[in-house]
């Protein structure tokens, strides 16, 4: 993956900052893009310089087309090639059925399903050019199993994934691969708050019984950035310890236990 260009959205906290030190580490150059936290970003663009020296970050909100274009323009002006798309922002929020507003819908939509829409025809034009691209959207576990207070949430989520599967049937002409990532319930600053209050009875849905690192999905992520993807498109990937994939999954680890504690 040395000398490929990648633009990680939502680039410079929790999973994003992770995805974008991953590739780093690999010989990527990175564009991590925010939007307001400047000490994290700063955090994270000296993160990055260590690795990649001309990697950086760059200030935008990818909710609209023109920010999305600006975005992907700067980075060709300063790199001369977009490679890699990482569609990695994102908003998390409770919101009941009854509750909910347009103004909250709107947000939503434009930020979890809009932005990546938009940053994808942003940098096609180059990809097409080159006949080359890896385009990875982030999806959720939300996106294909309900969840009372989601229906925002995962409405948004579900339509990444569609866009996935037709985006991969769109550009595959042009060498474009289109994958997504479904988190689970990955550790980060957006669902502290929901582990604190219910962590432990989800734990007991997932086959490993603990919750993602940003690592993990990182992982996942550079993956399908990657040459050895180059005939994977189209794909939903999860990366959920299992979650919601058998049911009573802790049994099994009560029966573990057991075992131990007799071979003791």
């Amino acid at each position: 993956m040395n000398g490929r260009v990648a633009i990680v959205t939502g680039g410079t906290r929790g999973m994003g900052r992770a995805i974008s030190v991953d590739l780093a580490q690999k010989g990527v150059t990175v564009c991590a893009v925010y939007r307001s936290d400047e000490k994290s970003a700063k955090e994270t663009e000296d993160v990055l310089k260590a690795i990649e020296p001309e990697s950086f970050v760059l200030q935008g909100d990818v909710s609209s087309q023109k920010a999305a274009n600006t975005i992907v323009e700067k980075v060709y002006e300063k790199l001369g090639r977009v490679d890699i798309l990482v569609n990695n922002a994102g908003i998390f929020d409770f919101c009941y059925i009854e509750d909910m507003t347009e103004e909250y819908l709107d947000r939503i939509m434009a930020v979890n399903f809009k932005s990546q829409l938009f940053m994808i025809k942003a940098v096609l034009p180059h990809m097409k050019e080159c006949k080359y691209g890896r385009i990875v959207n982030a999806a959720s576990i939300s996106g294909h199993f309900a969840d009372c207070g989601l229906v925002g949430y995962g409405a948004s989520k579900a339509s990444v994934e569609m866009l996935t599967k037709i985006g991969a049937g769109e550009l595959g002409p042009y060498g474009i691969t289109v994958n997504a990532y479904a988190p689970g319930i990955i550790d980060t600053d957006m669902t502290h708050e929901m582990i604190c209050e219910r962590g432990d009875e989800q734990v007991r849905d997932m086959c490993l019984q603990k919750f993602g690192t940003p690592e993990d999905a990182a992982s996942l992520v550079g993956f399908l950035a990657s040459e050895d993807a180059g005939y994977i498109t189209g794909e939903i990937v999860g990366v959920d310890g299992g979650m919601f994939k058998v049911q009573n999954a802790y049994l099994a680890h009560v029966r573990a236990s057991e075992e131990t504690n007799k071979t003791l």
